[in-house]
């Protein structure tokens, strides 16, 4: 972390500094965005107009642990889905908050990620769910306002990165209240050039 000190390096001159603390190693392993290859990066001006590198909310050598902190846990529940009795490979149902179980999965081990997050709505729902009609709520109202959101979404996304091979495709399907300030963070993650289309 730059603190404003200087000091003189060999040749007399004052030179800015920085300042490092050790910290305990953190149990999750941390995304490093200045490691990413160059098709991540993107250029600090978009035009005339500056562009943060780093998706709102990250911090070098800590990414998200801060404000989500690695929880090992038991998946609360899995199902199994078998197409046919010939099927090897069968489709697995997680139940539980996606972030925590997406950390505890493989690298590079997902082809297609389609994701329905909170469009950032102001309101919250009841949904009826399920063939016993059960009423589920869930709140699409964020302390924070958009910041919030967007770190929250952003903690999540910078996840799927990592589980998504090479040749993989995430769909992310928004609507107007948020896409356009998502669209720019996951240009931050996935990189601009990577961007194919947007489906209306």
């Amino acid at each position: 972390m730059r603190n404003g000190n200087t000091r003189k390096d060999d040749s007399g001159k004052l030179t800015d500094f920085e300042e490092k603390t050790i910290l305990e190693e953190s149990t999750q392993p941390v995304i490093e965005i200045a490691n990413q290859p160059e098709f991540y990066k993107i250029p600090k001006r978009f035009g005339t107009v500056p562009v943060d590198e780093l998706p709102l909310g990250y911090k070098r050598g800590k990414g998200y642990s801060d404000k989500f902190p690695f929880i090992k846990l038991p998946f609360q529940k899995m199902e199994e889905i078998r197409f046919s009795n010939q099927d090897d490979f069968p489709n697995k149902i997680f139940w539980g908050d996606n972030l925590h179980i997406m950390r505890m999965l493989p690298s590079e081990s997902i082809d297609l990620i389609y994701i329905d997050p909170p469009f950032f709505s102001g309101r919250n729902y009841n949904v009826i769910f399920g063939d016993e009609n059960e009423v589920r709520s869930f709140s699409d109202i964020w302390d924070g306002g958009l910041p919030t959101y967007l770190i929250w979404l952003n903690a999540r996304l910078l996840e799927m990165k990592r589980l998504l091979k090479s040749t993989g495709s995430i769909y992310v399907h928004l609507d107007w209240h948020a896409s356009h300030y998502v669209k720019i963070e996951m240009d931050k993650i996935f990189g601009y050039e990577n961007f194919i289309s947007e489906i209306i």
